[in-house]
């Protein structure tokens, strides 16, 4: 039988709520609960670990603040609920006593002691609403990583598109990984491609080279990974089409809303978005698999990673040339 012996007055979640096999996970003052797939770190944050395929590795964070408890999706690839409404990825919702949280089959109820922030639940839907409506600019570094010859792959496979886009959803599982591992939010993946961000509000203390610095870290994380894909054949079935990803960065103002309504996602649009994806397009066929930089994010994190300088090239939409150059790898101190 569950019993709430022994939970701390920061309150706790009942897991699996309203199952035999609910229990009591307790939270604690002043420490960030992660919740995910995957066992973190010894020395990480702590962790929910909810070990079903539909929970992503880093799915959710709940925070402790002077305001509360909240909760926020990190990029998510099923989502989070409260309450049954849909979370965005990278919002911050303040909990109360007896919200309900739902990530993909698994309930989870808070529970907060007494004297904790209460609102009503109205408040929580015309914040929900706010939220949906609500735009705003952010400086934010933008990370596009691109399957190379994807259209030729499903063409190929024309008869088996599920064969196709099953490993194209491991590769972006693999690469989601490393991105939200160095605090950074997915925005989308589109078939071949996928689109993260960066920006300072995210973290305590950061900044924008900061931000630029952990993106450039995930850039060479997701290179790093694509040979061990590519050798596996339960990720990457496919010995006839080697597995080569191109990776494009850039750095500027964005605007990141919500488009459309239900189980709508951030979005993050602007010139700096359109950058990255036209770079992405530069790299040739005698250098796939690079990772190159627009001029921006090059002095935000120069001395700290070893770059080469492609000089000013042209692309398309801009009027003057971008500097561009190609990052290698981290600086040795």
């Amino acid at each position: 039988m569950v019993t709430e012996k022994h939970m701390g007055l920061a309150g706790y979640l009942v897991v699996n709520s309203g199952s035999p096999d609910a229990y009591f996970f307790e939270l604690e003052d002043g420490k960030v609960l992660e919740i995910g797939r995957k066992q973190g770190g010894a020395s990480g944050p702590r962790k929910l670990v909810i070990a079903i395929p539909e929970v992503s590795s880093h799915h959710a964070e709940l925070k402790p603040s002077s305001d509360g408890w909240s909760i926020r999706d990190m990029g998510s690839t099923n989502g989070t609920r409260l309450n049954g409404n849909w979370l965005q990825a990278g919002q911050d919702y303040l909990l109360k006593n007896g919200d309900q949280i739902k990530i993909a089959q698994v309930d989870l109820v808070v529970n907060l002691p007494e004297g904790s922030p209460q609102r009503a639940e109205q408040e929580i839907e015309d914040e929900h609403e706010r939220t949906q409506l609500h735009i705003k600019l952010m400086t934010a570094t933008i990370l596009v990583a691109d399957i190379r010859s994807f259209t030729t792959l499903m063409e190929h496979y024309s008869d088996q598109p599920n064969l196709v886009m099953q490993a194209a959803q491991r590769v972006f599982t693999r690469f989601q990984d490393e991105i939200t591992k160095r605090h950074g939010q997915v925005e989308k993946i589109a078939g071949d491609a996928i689109m993260a961000y960066w920006q300072g509000e995210d973290r305590v203390g950061s900044d924008h080279n900061v931000c630029a610095y952990e993106a450039c870290y995930s850039a060479l994380r997701i290179k790093d990974s694509v040979p061990g894909l590519a050798a596996n054949t339960n990720d990457w079935p496919f010995p006839a089409h080697k597995l080569e990803v191109d990776i494009a960065l850039a750095t500027g103002p964005v605007a990141a809303g919500v488009l459309g309504a239900g189980k709508a996602s951030l979005a993050v649009l602007g010139d700096t978005a359109n950058l990255a994806f036209r770079l992405e397009k530069l790299i040739g066929n005698d250098r796939a698999g690079d990772i190159i930089l627009d001029g921006t994010t090059y002095e935000m994190i120069k001395d700290h990673y070893r770059t080469e300088s492609l000089g000013p090239i042209t692309v398309k939409g801009r009027q003057r040339p971008v500097d561009v150059y190609r990052l290698m790898g981290l600086i040795a101190h």
